[in-house]
């Protein structure tokens, strides 16, 4: 990709804008937060990265349910499970810095679980 004009070779734009944004959009925090920063700024990228990187801001991959398990172990213990009557592998939604998970507590009470990412 760089360097790609001055070696007189093309690429697909598109198809390296959603490879960068998926890319980033799995490593979280800090240069999540840039991407979504840069897609924000139209003279700042092309418009297919922009557009890519975009997607960043309302559509935030989650992270699977081996980071659910062992987030919640590291803050609530080992049988962190039995706190909840129930509790969605799924996130509800995520962004940059976390997800949430629909949770209910023993009574019903419907509950919204936060997990930051590390």
């Amino acid at each position: 990709m760089a360097g790609g004009r001055l070696l007189g070779r093309e690429h697909d734009r598109a198809r390296y804008a959603a490879d960068l944004a998926q890319a980033l959009g799995g490593l979280k925090g800090p240069l999540m937060k840039v991407a979504q920063l840069l897609s924000t700024i139209p003279e700042a990228l092309p418009a297919e990265y922009a557009m890519e990187l975009t997607k960043l801001q309302s559509q935030a991959p989650p992270m699977g349910p081996a980071f659910v398990r062992r987030r919640m172990a590291a803050e609530l213990g080992p049988d962190w499970a039995a706190r909840f009557s129930t509790f969605e592998q799924q996130a509800a939604a995520s962004a940059s810095l976390g997800q949430v998970h629909r949770a209910r507590d023993h009574s019903g009470r419907l509950l919204a679980c936060k997990l930051q990412y590390p």
